[in-house]
């Protein structure tokens, strides 16, 4: 017999079976053999390649899992969030549909609802390395990067064979400064994979960061000649150039050297701040970013350099009256100058953040493409890419 919603969860039916209909054949008959309860009350399911025997999962719950997986997979994340929190609803010590809300809702901007999902994956199982790392992933995503840190490094006890695991805890030791540290876990993991793209691009931007010029130019050698025949979107630049030199002084807290720098490449200062807030160096960001708002108001890019310097520090004080500035840029009465493709980039993770998915979309528009020869642009363009399911950038 078919299972079926609840009255109260009855409004979600269309957009439940428009998820489904755009499932691949395959998954539709498991929806169908699901749905037909044909399940036996112990099941063998291949994990990871390994065939392990476990609880019997309710129909219902696990096609509408699958609806959540395709959802979540397409970015369409407002219905991978109901198919998944039906999914709980029939099957409640799911410790991997619980894993998948928490995901899930990080990504809505949701962190407290987030943190309470991931807190019940692991009660019901303190050892589901995927709570940990998915766990450690919203943590990063919300700049808690200490407590990222402790929970990944938790996940690769766990499972210290999964390279996405090392390589998000490369990622949180990289924007917490520790580029030495991340630069050697991914040199470890190359050494096991030694044609992990991504593990060879995770250690381009980390040596990038640090004015590592040798290990960016092996990097970038190592991703042209992994790169499929013909495939020129993506690569990094063969070497890091005056403004990795840039960054470098940002991360080392020289901004005056930063300013010259700038001044050298023909960057407007504005950039200098925002480049600053994409390393995560909130002082230098804000202090840059006030300078050049207070002499020149038209410049939205320092208001967002402000912004998301004050929302790395906390200052809520600061994060409204800069996003202020640019509500009233977007009314007409404010700031003239448009943000930079960087900047824009950085609000939006902003916006992702502190508002949602759909408020970071409508500002954000189509993805700005990485300006050339600029792999810090391209890092945080992928990452918004990651964040927001939207589409690669045309590359320059």
């Amino acid at each position: 017999m078919r299972a079926a919603l609840p009255r109260r969860d009855r409004p979600l039916r269309a957009a439940l079976r428009r998820a489904a209909a755009r499932l691949s054949p395959l998954a539709c008959v498991a929806l169908l053999a699901a749905f037909a309860g044909c399940a036996a009350p112990r099941v063998a399911r291949s994990v990871d390649g390994q065939i392990l025997v476990g609880r019997h999962i309710d129909a219902r719950s696990y096609a509408l899992y699958a609806i959540g997986a395709e959802a979540e997979a397409r970015g369409d994340l407002a219905t991978a969030l109901q198919a998944y929190e039906l999914a709980e609803e029939s099957d409640p010590d799911s410790a991997d549909i619980w894993t998948r809300v928490g995901a899930v809702r990080c990504r809505l901007g949701q962190q407290a609802a987030a943190d309470d999902a991931f807190a019940r994956a692991r009660a019901i199982d303190p050892d589901y390395e995927p709570a940990h790392r998915e766990h450690a992933r919203c943590d990063l995503s919300a700049g808690r990067l200490e407590a990222a840190l402790g929970r990944v490094e938790r996940a690769i006890q766990l499972d210290p064979e999964r390279d996405d695991g090392l390589l998000l805890r490369a990622e949180i030791l990289r924007r917490l400064g520790r580029t030495d540290d991340a630069r050697r876990a991914l040199r470890a993991l190359l050494v096991r994979r030694p044609r992990s793209a991504d593990a060879w691009r995770a250690l381009h931007a980390t040596a990038v960061m640090s004015g590592d010029r040798a290990s960016a130019e092996q990097a970038a050698r190592r991703l042209r000649e992994l790169a499929p025949p013909g495939v020129a979107a993506g690569r990094p630049p063969p070497s890091p150039g005056p403004l990795a030199e840039l960054d470098e002084a940002l991360v080392l807290g020289q901004l005056r050297r930063a300013r010259r720098l700038a001044r050298d490449a023909d960057l407007p200062p504005a950039e200098v701040a925002v480049r600053a807030a994409a390393l995560g160096r909130a002082g230098e960001a804000r202090e840059q970013a006030e300078l050049v708002a207070g002499a020149d108001p038209a410049s939205a890019s320092a208001f967002v350099a402000l912004a998301v310097a004050a929302d790395l520090t906390g200052d809520l004080d600061a994060l409204t009256r800069a996003t202020d500035a640019l509500h009233a840029s977007a009314a007409g009465g404010g700031p003239a100058v448009p943000p930079s493709p960087l900047a824009r980039l950085l609000f939006a993770e902003l916006l992702f953040r502190r508002v949602g998915r759909d408020a970071a979309l409508t500002w954000l528009g189509p993805l700005p493409p990485p300006g050339a020869g600029d792999p810090l642009s391209r890092e945080v363009a992928q990452r918004v890419q990651r964040e927001l399911a939207v589409g690669a950038p045309a590359a320059r």
